[in-house]
């Protein structure tokens, strides 16, 4: 017998049921529909998050890739790139065993290309792999207006052709030791007036700043005595505006949205100041030279790139107008000052973290310069004898190498790497630093050995592009013997007149704190000299 025969509970039971399709079906119906309806729409959100946003296209998705969330935290951590490096990208080729992969990166989805073999056909076939060209919309950011006009680092065919006509026997033919060996004394004084620890990567900077600036264009910044001079705080403005995350990943907020960041219009109005500047520098160059008032008692190798660019043109082999050299003087300044004060800063706290190579280094530079108890300033041919001092320097640029990865490329046409497909128009780039520190590639790739780079040594051995800080082919960077001569003159010099060692409470104690998005460098590098004379 059913419940509802029972004569006792049927009355009780159907009054119930009359009440419940009544008054409570209803409105649980209404409620589900409006849960229903919710829950399809905050599904299909977390759908099109996921698949638009989190997730590579769809004719990318054979690639490993990295979590645009990873990239999302590390902009709001402001997480260096040397951090992230070693925490992502160095475990993703020798851990996880790909060599090939994929990031969300600033234009978009990026293949990084870690291994030597694939990175030799990006840097060789410049026309299968040109650079990647900013977006209009992005054209009146700070990095637009200081990097991305007509110069030898952004165009593609021709046009970068002429411009590295023009720039190549320049660079070619200045090799300005003499000037370098000069401001290094300024810094020396410097560096005698202060007591105790020195900030030296400060120091390198400002350094870097006034040697790009007499040799690029013979201008004074007076970095090296004042670090309060009116430029030198203009241009670190400029800098630390380029390196701003927010503006450099999200490149809208600097141009359509900046009235929504006063500060972040002071830095265009110190930007355009900057560039007036420049174009005021190139009007009174020329003029001189039309009128034979420049200085002609100079070596070639000792007179400024803007001279010698103009003289190119002067001598029949092309020429530049002055939004042109004004354009590449900004690249001189991105490819010669931050990267080479990095550069040098690390090597310096290699040196002291490494007493036996820092003896070693002072043994050579003594006997190729003497032990007099007095500066000496290196010839041109005395730099090319300093093979132990080259060794530290190429170890240091491998181990940091101011670039982590070079400019996109675009592909133009279908390509393969490492076995995997690389649709035509997909933006690539090749991670300098996880091949430079992979153990798949280098031996104790982490530990800090100049003599990998001796004649026979370990570098002779790996694949030719396992040492690219400059990256290689027709695009490699065209200040390299620059920035190395340089190196090789400011760390001589320093080798005869201190001995110096890292301060026991130093936070680069035990290896360097670095900063920087793109090019690295160690962070208030605080270093114990003693002066040898």
């Amino acid at each position: 017998m059913s419940l509802l025969q029972n004569s006792f509970l049927e009355v009780p039971l159907k009054n119930a049921l009359v009440l419940y399709n009544k008054e409570v079906v209803p409105r649980l119906t209404k409620k589900n529909k409006t849960i229903s309806i919710s829950v399809a729409v905050a599904l299909s959100l977390i759908y099109l998050i996921r698949e638009k946003v989190l997730k590579p296209p769809k004719h990318l998705r054979h690639i490993p890739y990295i979590s645009y969330l990873d990239s999302i935290k590390a902009i709001l951590t402001r997480e260096s790139a040397w951090d992230r490096s070693y925490r992502v990208f160095l475990p993703e080729i020798d851990q996880k065993n790909h060599s090939i992969f994929l990031e969300q990166a600033r234009l978009g989805w990026i293949v990084h290309v870690a291994n030597p073999k694939d990175a030799r056909r990006i840097f060789l076939k410049i026309d299968q792999f040109p650079k990647l060209q900013p977006k209009i919309e992005h054209k009146d950011t700070v990095s637009s207006k200081f990097l991305g006009g007509p110069n030898i680092l952004m165009l593609n065919g021709p046009e970068w052709k002429k411009h590295r006509m023009v720039a190549n026997p320049a660079f070619h033919r200045s090799l300005p030791v003499k000037m370098f060996g000069k401001l290094t004394q300024d810094m020396i004084k410097v560096m005698d007036e202060m007591e105790g620890t020195i900030n030296i990567s400060d120091l390198l900077h400002r350094w870097t700043l006034e040697a790009i600036g007499k040799a690029g264009f013979d201008f004074e910044f007076n970095a090296i005595k004042d670090r309060d001079s009116e430029w030198i705080i203009r241009y670190n403005k400029i800098n630390q505006g380029l390196r701003d995350p927010k503006f450099f990943f999200f490149p809208l907020l600097d141009s359509k949205w900046r009235w929504m960041f006063p500060g972040r219009n002071k830095i265009h109005q110190e930007l355009d100041i900057f560039l007036k500047m420049l174009d005021d520098v190139i009007a009174k160059k020329k003029e001189a030279i039309k009128h034979g008032l420049h200085n002609e008692v100079l070596d070639d190798n000792e007179k400024d790139l803007l001279t010698l660019m103009i003289e190119s043109e002067e001598s029949g082999e092309g020429g530049l107008n002055n939004e042109e050299l004004k354009s590449t003087l900004c690249i001189f300044f991105l490819a010669g000052h931050d990267t080479t004060a990095g550069a040098l800063s690390f090597a310096v706290h290699y040196l002291a973290q490494n007493q036996d190579i820092q003896q070693k280094a002072r043994e050579e530079a003594i006997r190729i310069l003497g032990d007099d108890k007095c500066d000496v300033l290196p010839t041109v041919e005395q730099t090319k004898e300093m093979t132990y001092i080259n060794q530290i320097i190429k170890e240091t640029l491998r181990i940091n190498g101011p670039a982590t990865r070079i400019i996109p490329r675009i592909s133009t046409e279908d390509a393969e790497f490492s076995g995997l497909f690389i649709p035509k128009g997909t933006q690539v780039t090749v991670n300098i630093f996880a091949i430079q520190h992979s153990e798949k590639v280098w031996k104790d790739a982490h530990i800090f050995n100049p003599d990998r780079f001796e004649d026979g040594g370990e570098a002779s051995q790996v694949e030719s592009m396992a040492w690219t800080p400059f990256g290689n082919g027709a695009r490699q960077c065209i200040g390299m013997n620059f920035s190395m001569s340089e190196q090789r003159v400011m760390l001589a010099m320093l080798l005869r007149k201190y001995t110096w060692k890292t301060p026991e409470n130093s936070i680069h104690k035990d290896g360097p704190k670095v900063f920087g998005l793109g090019i690295l460098s160690p962070h208030n590098l605080d270093i114990n000299f003693q002066k040898r004379y």
